[in-house]
């Protein structure tokens, strides 16, 4: 573990030292190093951008790497990041990207157009399997490229070294926003053609930190990148440490070896309240969370009248509003502040006895015949505890659950599979953050059928009506007319035809100690943080 750092000041005594002339000042004492300590749950699963899915993975790459464009963490709006400018044509179809002249690699070498040629290419690929692959699928050839049939993307272009045209098969209303996604950065060739990969345990961008060190189970440790496009970050250095348990990573923040913290003490604890309320910070965060049903598997497959049994056995109001007070129970897929969000769709209050009518419609009377369900859970304990406490509203209609936590990498395996083969978990706890704030962002990998497994619809839901809907939405520039349509879909996907259980749209809560300063609230998340804005100033409130 690393260790807080102590600073001791030597005071001089008041006699004249020797060799110290009248009138002559001591050289200032160098500052004090910058620097930022959070903590993830455990190793992130990934640092390569291309097959990054979680936030963990993301936690890394968003400081070490870069794309062409990037959101602001607080409009949400889309800003130049290695593009300096762009332009969209009149049809919607052609992006033309210019490229800013500072921007360098942390190896020293200047981004050129032809590295993102590269980077997307190297997403596309079908060796690199990556499952967020979808974000660049709407460029013209990008489809064929990816199938083998064709060695180049028709609509990815590169004119000269300074310049990137991307030609779109048809207009794609959050194309921009997507390439705002951490998969997008733009990355150095001669590190990630190593045969060895060894860009997995050390990787490489243009984005304001450079990767240092990482100890596994323990922490993974960033450095300032001097040659910064945006100027050197105040930081020195970010130490991300690998603590599991709750209370030793708030016992670690007490102590002061964290200088942030993702979970807070809990509401019914008075006296932590007391002592660190001025610490905690409160804001939405545009999530949902959600129990999954596999519905390649039995007993979900084919049966909704199963599923919406089960919606309507877990009392949601008991969960986010005694047992982890905080989030806002949901009624749906889409969050609050985003377009296409219905409040009006009536969800599945608590209601045992519409639950155990369904259950009996579902060929499974007071769950006579159904065979225990496993659901599974990454490890944390508030994700122990809405599994139990799911399980023991669950029991009340006869449906036995048998919960199995692993690990997050385990946990991933065992819920997406391969595109050819589910995963074996039959119910899986998730939460999906909204890469960027559209609708799109959680409708089309979590439910639209070509995102079958590893690239977000891990529960294999297949809808035409959805599917359609979903992709009306993509080709309609019109902002009113495209929540239209996701509210259909979801309307649907909800009341319908549910692919799971229901459960909250996220509230984040997140500790920074005072002399943290230039944190941003961003409904993006706290991993989102952009940590280049960051400063410690010891003493300060």
């Amino acid at each position: 573990m690393q260790k807080r750092s102590v600073l001791v000041l030597a005071f001089l005594a008041p006699a004249i030292l020797p060799g110290l002339a009248c009138g002559r000042s001591r050289p200032p004492a160098a500052p004090a190093e910058q620097v930022f300590r959070f903590r993830l749950h455990e190793d992130p699963p990934t640092v390569d951008p291309a097959l990054a899915s979680d936030q963990f993975s993301e936690a890394v790459i968003l400081n070490v790497n870069r794309g062409l464009v990037e959101l602001d963490p607080q409009t949400l709006e889309v800003r130049p990041a290695v593009a300096a400018s762009w332009t969209i044509s009149p049809d919607g179809r052609t992006y033309t990207f210019q490229l800013r002249d500072g921007a360098v690699f942390h190896n020293g070498r200047k981004v050129a157009a032809d590295d993102v040629g590269y980077s997307f290419m190297r997403l596309l690929k079908q060796e690199t399997n990556s499952p967020r692959r979808f974000l660049l699928e709407p460029i013209e050839g990008a489809r064929e490229f990816t199938d083998g049939k064709s060695a180049s993307i028709d609509g990815l272009l590169t004119p000269d070294e300074r310049t990137v045209v991307l030609r779109l098969t048809k207009p794609f209303a959050p194309f921009l926003s997507q390439l705002t996604m951490a998969n997008a950065a733009i990355l150095p060739r001669e590190v990630y053609d190593d045969p060895q990969k060894a860009y997995l345990r050390a990787p490489s961008g243009c984005g304001p930190f450079r990767f240092s060190r990482w100890e596994q189970a323990n922490f993974i440790e960033l450095v300032a990148f001097d040659g910064y496009y945006g100027g050197r970050p105040a930081l020195d250095r970010v130490v991300i440490r690998m603590i599991e348990n709750a209370t030793s990573a708030l016992q670690e923040y007490l102590a002061g070896g964290l200088d942030s913290l993702d979970e807070t003490p809990e509401e019914t604890d008075a006296a932590m309240q007391a002592r660190l309320g001025g610490e905690i910070h409160r804001y939405p965060f545009i999530g949902t969370g959600y129990i999954g049903f596999n519905m390649a598997l039995a007993p979900f497959k084919g049966n909704a009248a199963l599923r919406q049994a089960l919606n309507y056995a877990v009392d949601k109001e008991y969960l986010w509003g005694v047992l982890l007070p905080g989030n806002q129970p949901a009624n749906g897929i889409i969050p609050p502040g985003i377009p296409g969000h219905d409040p009006a769709l009536p969800g599945y209050p608590h209601d045992e006895a519409k639950a155990r009518s369904l259950m009996a419609r579902a060929g499974y009377p007071a769950g006579k015949g159904l065979q225990p369900i496993a659901l599974w859970v990454n490890t944390g304990e508030d994700n122990r505890k809405i599994a139990e406490q799911v399980q023991s509203d669950l029991k009340k209609i006869g449906v036995t659950i048998i919960v199995r936590e692993v690990d997050w990498a385990a946990y991933i395996s065992g819920v997406s599979g391969t595109q050819d083969k589910p995963g074996q978990a039959q119910m899986f706890r998730f939460g999906w953050y909204l890469d960027y704030p559209d609708a799109d962002a959680i409708l089309r990998p979590l439910l639209h059928s070509s995102n079958w497994g590893p690239a977000g619809n891990f529960g294999r839901y297949r809808n035409a009506e959805v599917d359609a809907l979903i992709d009306a939405a993509l080709d309609t520039a019109d902002a009113e007319r495209r929540a239209d349509l996701y509210r259909r879909a979801e309307r649907i996907a909800v009341m319908e035809d549910p692919p799971w259980i229901f459960l909250s749209y996220y509230q984040s809560k997140t500790l920074y100690k005072p002399y943290v300063k230039g944190v941003v609230l961003s409904p993006l998340g706290e991993f989102r943080l952009p940590l280049e804005r960051l400063k410690i100033e010891r003493g300060a409130t």
